[in-house]
């Protein structure tokens, strides 16, 4: 059976997924997660859709050998639509994929394979592999030997100023670029990339930023300033780069190549305002000895082998604040500058790359293609392959015939996504093709199978009975979480319900008319979801509001037609079917990820429970005590969030149950937009008394394996997504009438944008809306409001001022005199103002009084009727660094209607004058007419007589005159006629 979804796409958003759940009506079934970005890198051509980065290859089979090492995938994490893979020896391939790799496209990248190595840029070997291939949002880069280019996306959803590119565009023109690396997290609204340079460049590095598909590369750091080199006064290479975004610092791995000096490698930071550079870390030239504790701390005072420690890469956690070292060693640090090594990791084979979950797991893959695993904070370093564990696995997964496993596949590459740890295989086919397939990587089932390998059962006898024992690793059976709050609060992900159309055929099964409605619907309902975000508040605060409010009455009518099978189309929309759902209940799991505002507070409760009589088989008092069931909480920035944990004990039911609360501190300095430039944070839960609890602990469920005794939650501190100010002018206009104990309206009315009257206190009122929960109440804080633009007689004619022009306009710290255009109403207290001069209003003293004086641009506006001219004030209003309430910059604009403008002393004069002059005139005429009208009227009536009389005079004389005529002229023709 197929079925079938809409598609919703939304505004400024190129990231996509489905997510499919059983109702839990028939059968079974599993829940499935499907990617469905949207690919900008496809074209339409007469033969179809094709790839614009360049040819499309069919065949993989000769790119791809068992002996081809894997590599890495660098993307901007939850950001980048499409994922690209490199590093095809010999070939100038990438892997396209729109679907994190269910499914690809192998294409021949359209660029020149023509450089050759100089004096300034000297080249040990030519090839034409994609070394680095990164993927953003709206770009893809790649670096071909010393050479980078850049391709943008054609993305209209995403209103790009820049055009899509056509051919792959060259950067770094004149510079040898030894190395790109990723920066996984974008930063105030820009994503970046980092190429460090070779050759002649080599020590210096280049931070090129993507900004709406454009991509830009300063000059060098080093221009008129210092290198990392001449820094140290040593001659050097930087090996790799970690931008920390947050604190805009670039953190450099340095191989300094001078060797007397103490250490071959440092730890380099560079400021980004500053332009300076400073040691954090001189790495040890050797590596430590092991101390059989899983860790050695680097004081200074350990003692060392003879293998040189060797650091190949960086690696920064910004939710957990955790920074990596790694090559032959794994270095761990939580500030950058006291360090310990991981010592279970061997030192035989150096890490190829490192792979972070941001969630608090890592996976390193080794030169030798070995895959290590440990979790943040954890020293316990454990091999994943090749290991018993998994031969165990592989074994079983071959005898169950999974199409996804075979000896002869090639470990192609590994990622974390939403899943877990995803790996990418190629199996051939035995005829000389083969396919790439993702699979889940199976870290649960291999920990656990390594516990069952490690710790070997024994014989126990118990009631003249014969067992077998497992030693438990855990102190306790049953982890649960118990009491969290509704998620929508702190998960700040929006919901809606959206029924399907009712098909009024006897079979019930959709057509391509349902399928439609059904899509148009989907439309039509994301299209107000992004269109709520107006300035002016509706008085329901529900995007679904304007969809239903004028149909709403007919409800029931529409009803009755589909309960009689007449309905228009064949289908039948239930209103009530698609509704904004605020409601949701949590499911006794922690969330994804958490959001704080100013001092908001998370809490949760967590159940313990260590086994039963019943199920307790002769353990160890380690292995089933709640004395050795102990809850700890790690915090990644205590400044900012702090914890408290409360013990209860529930020795009847043997269980501990810990209250849990997590609340921010307020003491987060930036106020940004809603959702803007967050401070990532974390929050850990480990069992403290239980050893390697993250790798030892799971429980077993229908799916499988899990880990349990770990858990890892991102914070995001900072204004939440979802909450805006809005205008609220229902509560303006009702409370502005009743103030000013009347309300004129203008004589052409729109209801979207009412009319407030120049001479009555405007009494403006502003609204907290919570776009996610569905809360809207008064803002109390503080904010400033001003004049940012205006125009009279329509909207269209707003213009926004100048800095100086809105300066002028809203204070009196203006360099021009009488120029206000407003001022408060309230003139009895002090007014409360910024370190600029602008006022400063609160949710109970907001009063405000129309001027517009002398030199104040809607003084003086000429009528074009006869009625009093009007304006259109553009307003901003603002709580930034007003208001210490919240973390959030509220920011407004909003037109404001004033009608009934007063003109100048002058042209009132001058309009007075013309008026009375007008008025005077017609009472004279008046006068005139009563006076001399009789007299006028009498001449009048005379003159049209004697005229009457003439003329009758005059016609008689005619008739006279034509009479004789005729009597002259018959007695001459009678004359005639007697002759």
């Amino acid at each position: 059976m197929c079925w079938y979804t809409p598609m919703p796409m939304t505004k400024r958003s190129v990231v996509t997924e489905v997510v499919v759940k059983s109702n839990g009506l028939g059968l079974e079934v599993d829940n499935k997660r499907f990617v469905m970005n949207i690919n900008g890198y496809m074209k339409e051509t007469e033969t179809g859709l094709q790839s614009s980065l360049g040819e499309k290859v069919t065949s993989l089979g000769e790119m791809i050998s068992l002996d081809s090492r894997s590599r890495p995938i660098w993307f901007t994490v939850n950001q980048a639509p499409v994922l690209i893979l490199g590093g095809f020896q010999g070939y100038k391939i990438i892997l396209v994929s729109d679907s994190e790799f269910a499914d690809f496209t192998a294409v021949e990248v359209g660029i020149d394979s023509c450089w050759i190595g100089s004096v300034n840029c000297p080249l040990d070997s030519f090839s034409s592999s994609i070394f680095d291939a990164i993927a953003t949002e709206s770009v893809l880069l790649l670096r071909q030997n010393q050479l980078v280019y850049y391709f943008t996306g054609n993305y209209s959803v995403l209103s790009l100023p820049v055009p899509g590119s056509s051919l792959w565009t060259r950067v770094l023109n004149n510079i040898c670029v030894s190395r790109l690396n990723p920066v996984p997290f974008p930063h105030n609204g820009s994503e970046f990339v980092i190429a460090l340079g070779g050759g002649v460049q080599e020590g210096e590095f280049f931070l090129g930023t993507i900004r709406d598909g454009a991509v830009r590369f300063p000059e060098s750091h080093a221009k008129g300033r210092k290198t990392v080199c001449e820094h140290l006064k040593i001659s050097c290479a930087i090996l790799w780069a970690v931008y920390v975004t947050e604190e805009e610092v670039i953190v450099l791995l340095v191989e300094g190549k001078k060797k007397s000096s103490k250490s071959d490698y440092y730890i380099m930071a560079y400021d980004q305002a500053d332009g300076d550079f400073w040691m954090l870390y001189s790495i040890p030239r050797f590596i430590p000895k092991d101390t059989e504790k899983g860790f050695v701390m680097l004081l200074g005072l350990e003692e060392y082998t003879d293998y040189l420690l060797i650091p190949r890469g960086l690696s920064y956690n910004p939710f957990s604040t955790i920074f990596y070292i790694w090559g032959n060693v794994i270095l761990q640090s939580y500030d950058l500058l006291n360090y310990i090594q991981l010592s279970d990791f061997p030192q035989r084979s150096p890490i190829s790359y490192f792979i972070l979950s941001y969630v608090g797991e890592f996976v390193c893959v080794t030169v030798s293609e070995e895959i290590w695993f440990s979790v943040e904070g954890s020293s316990v370093v454990v091999r994943l392959y090749p290991s018993e564990p998994w031969d165990t696995y592989f074994s079983l997964q071959l005898m169950r015939g999974s199409k996804d496993f075979s000896f002869n596949e090639t470990f192609v590459s590994l990622f974390f996504n939403k899943e877990g740890l995803q790996q990418l295989v190629y199996i051939p086919d035995g005829r000389g093709e083969g396919q790439l397939i993702k699979r889940n990587f199976p870290l649960h089932y291999i920990l656990s199978y390594r516990h069952l390998i490690i710790h070997r059962y024994h014989w126990l006898y118990l009631q003249d009975s014969q067992y077998i024992r497992f030693f438990h690793p855990c102190s306790f059976s049953v982890m649960r979480f118990k009491d969290l709050p509704a998620p929508q609060r702190f998960t700040r992900m929006e919901h809606y319900c959206t029924e399907p159309p009712d098909v009024m055929d006897r079979t019930g099964f959709h057509n391509n008319v349902s399928l439609a409605v059904y899509q148009g619907l989907i439309f039509q309902l994301l299209w107000l979801h992004a269109d709520y975000s107006r300035p002016y508040a509706d008085p329901v605060h529900d995007p679904t509001w304007r969809w239903w409010k004028n149909r709403k009455q007919y409800a029931e009518y529409f009803f009755y037609v589909a309960s009689n099978g007449n309905s228009s189309g064949g289908v039948y929309v239930n209103m009530e079917g698609y509704t904004k759902t605020y409601d949701l209940q949590p499911n006794n799991q922690l969330p994804s990820k958490i959001y704080l505002d100013k001092n908001n507070v998370y809490s949760f409760s967590v159940f313990l429970s260590i086994r039963s009589k019943a199920q307790n088989m002769g353990e160890m008092l380690e292995e089933n005590s709640l004395d050795f069931v102990w809850l700890t909480i790690v915090l990644a920035h205590p400044k900012f969030v702090v914890s408290d944990l409360h013990r209860h004990y529930l020795r009847g039911r043997g269980s501990v149950l810990y209250s849990v609360t997590i609340s921010d501190t307020g003491e987060y300095p930036q106020q940004e937009l809603s959702g803007m430039n967050l401070l990532k944070s974390s929050m850990a839960l480990k069992l403290c008394q239980v050893i390697n609890s993250a790798t030892n602990c799971y429980h077993y469920t229908v799916s499988g394996p899990k880990l349990q005794g770990y858990a890892m939650v991102p914070i995001f501190i900072g204004c939440p997504p979802g909450k805006r100010l809005a205008f609220d002018i229902t509560r303006t206009l009702k409370y502005t009438t009743k103030q000013n104990k009347h309300y004129f309206d203008c004589i052409h009315k729109n209801p979207e944008l009412p009319c407030f009257f120049f001479n009555d206190v405007f009494y403006p009122f502003f609204l907290i809306q919570d776009m996610v929960t569905g809360d809207s109440g008064p803002f109390m804080g503080s904010y400033t409001l001003r004049i940012i633009g205006g125009g009279p007689y329509s909207e269209s004619r707003i213009r926004f001022y100048s800095p100086s022009e809105i300066l002028n306009y809203n204070t009196a710290n203006g360099s021009t005199p009488l120029s206000l255009i407003w001022m408060r109403a309230n003139r009895t207290k002090p007014a409360l103002t910024d370190p600029e001069g602008f006022n400063v209003f609160s949710g109970t003293d907001c009063g405000i009084k129309w001027v517009c004086e002398q030199n104040s641009p809607c003084y003086d506006v000429v009528p074009v009727d006869l009625t009093a001219p009007d304006y259109f004030f553009l307003v901003e209003v603002s709580n930034r660094a007003v208001d210490k309430s919240t973390y959030c910059d509220y920011d407004l604009e909003f037109v404001i209607h004033i009608h009934g403008l007063r003109l100048s002393p002058s042209r009132a004069i001058a309009f007075m004058k013309i008026s009375m002059a007008v008025l005077t005139g017609i009472v004279f005429l008046y006068v005139l007419q009563q006076v001399l009208g009789p007299v006028i009227g009498a001449g009048f009536t005379r003159l049209i007589q004697r005229f009457e009389e003439s003329l009758a005079v005059r016609t008689e004389s005619t008739i006279t005159f034509s009479g004789s005529s005729s009597i002259q002229s018959q007695g001459s023709s009678h004359h005639t006629s007697a002759l």
